[in-house]
């Protein structure tokens, strides 16, 4: 048992100590290292083994403080599998997976305190599914559903205790309907409406109180008619009429 375990021992190392080889036809072959060109055959930047010139199984990147940048896998030169990005310190930062070098499934991207900051969905290289982004804290900045990479149905911002600050409907990539912005509180702060990523129509403004503050319409994304302002007390302050953006 002691014999074969040296003599595997042996195998084992004598097979990557011949790395960097170029066969006959000059192609890359077996496993490879590479230096940072300032550290000669002193720190290696990348290592992993080519089959006829083509990247092929796990490969290592590192900084140059040796820390692992990267674990990537191969598949005949073309990203298949896991992926993972780390800083200097070796802290996760990504964490994809790809299939025919195009993104694919669920991808994970981190806050330096560790946290995840976003949740991406992909499909064959589009953005198809969830997507959720998070502050440090661990709680949801935003969320919305895409469809063949475009926004799709109700997208919410929140503050950062969780609670709604934005609510938008999306249709294909454009804001529609009704948008609601809201106090930290959870107070209705305005409405407003979209047609085709424009304001167009009624919008309303309140104070804390839930008193009018400010309510006018716009006609494609521009003033349009009177605009009217009024005190916490509900009493009109002042009224202002516009034709297509401009003070009449």
């Amino acid at each position: 048992m002691r014999k074969t375990f040296f003599l595997f021992f042996f195998i084992f190392i004598h097979c990557y100590s011949q790395y960097n080889v170029i066969d006959d036809a000059g192609f890359k072959q077996g496993y490879w290292k590479l230096f940072f060109p300032y550290n000669t055959d002193s720190i290696v930047s990348e290592a992993g083994s080519f089959v006829n010139d083509l990247e092929d199984g796990l490969w290592i990147k590192y900084h140059d403080n040796t820390q692992i940048r990267e674990v990537l896998y191969f598949s005949q030169g073309v990203l298949n599998g896991l992926k993972l990005s780390l800083d200097k310190k070796g802290k996760l930062k990504k964490q994809e997976f790809f299939v025919n070098d195009q993104h694919d499934g669920h991808q994970l991207y981190f806050h330096d305190n560790g946290k995840i900051s976003m949740k991406i969905s992909y499909v064959h290289g589009i953005r198809h599914g969830p997507f959720i982004k998070y502050y440090k804290n661990g709680k949801k900045q935003e969320t919305v559903k895409y469809v063949n990479n475009k926004k799709h149905g109700v997208a919410n911002w929140y503050f950062d205790n969780e609670q709604i600050s934005l609510q938008y409907i999306y249709n294909q990539g454009f804001i529609v309907d009704t948008a609601y912005a809201y106090y930290k509180d959870g107070v209705l702060k305005s409405t407003s409406f979209y047609v085709n990523n424009m304001l167009d129509g009624e919008k309303i403004i309140y104070y804390p109180s839930g008193i009018i503050k400010q309510k006018g319409s716009f006609l494609k994304d521009q003033k349009h008619g009177f605009w009217y302002e009024y005190d916490t007390l509900g009493y009109e302050l002042n009224r202002i009429k516009y034709n297509n953006g401009l003070k009449k």
